[in-house]
């Protein structure tokens, strides 16, 4: 099983189809979504006898998995580990805001939807992005997955840019320039 360890926003659900289907493996996203906590040990079972799978896994999924330790067993279960991190936390984090603003996380769409600014809304959705890699950082030193496991760091900007999605947006009022450097966090 390949695992890619991320958080939302990052590309990872291209990174995992692409995955998928350059390896012949089934792409089984983010099965461990915290929507889907029932199914979470019929997931772990599968992919146990059918590890030719790929898997995304955020910590936010973990932390509302009913299977504790998680991690841990979807990381002896891998052959492969990814963490994949943007480093434009900015546009991830905008990119976050309207996401939820317009309850559509993969469309392309043509006609520019209009974006109001929430202050409040957009600080919570910066603070969790936030806490998201605080977390997943901490992770990967927990875990020892770089020592352990040989974990492969991937930052969205290397990833194919044909891919990206077609979402034009018109803001009411600009959030402003979030200047959190998410890279340093994974920086040895």
């Amino acid at each position: 099983m390949i695992l890619v360890l991320s958080t939302y926003r990052t590309g990872g659900t291209n990174l995992c189809k692409k995955l998928a289907e350059d390896n012949g493996f089934e792409n089984l996203d983010e099965c461990f979504h915290e929507s889907l906590v029932d199914s979470h040990k019929d997931a772990i079972r599968y992919i146990a006898r059918r590890p030719s799978t790929v898997v995304k896994l955020f910590p936010y999924h973990i932390s509302h998995s009913p299977i504790k330790g998680l991690l841990t067993e979807l990381v002896n279960l891998s052959t492969q580990i990814i963490m994949l991190v943007r480093k434009d936390f900015d546009q991830q984090c905008q990119s976050y805001y309207i996401c939820k603003q317009i309850n559509n996380w993969h469309d392309n769409f043509e006609q520019p939807a209009d974006i109001t600014l929430d202050k409040d809304k957009w600080q919570w959705c910066v603070n969790f992005l936030h806490n998201q890699y605080l977390d997943l950082s901490e992770l990967r030193q927990r875990h020892e997955l770089d020592r352990l496991f040989g974990i492969k760091l991937m930052f969205t900007h290397q990833l194919e840019k044909g891919q990206k999605y077609n979402r034009p947006v018109k803001w009411d009022k600009a959030p402003g320039f979030t200047n959190i450097d998410i890279e340093e966090l994974f920086l040895e």
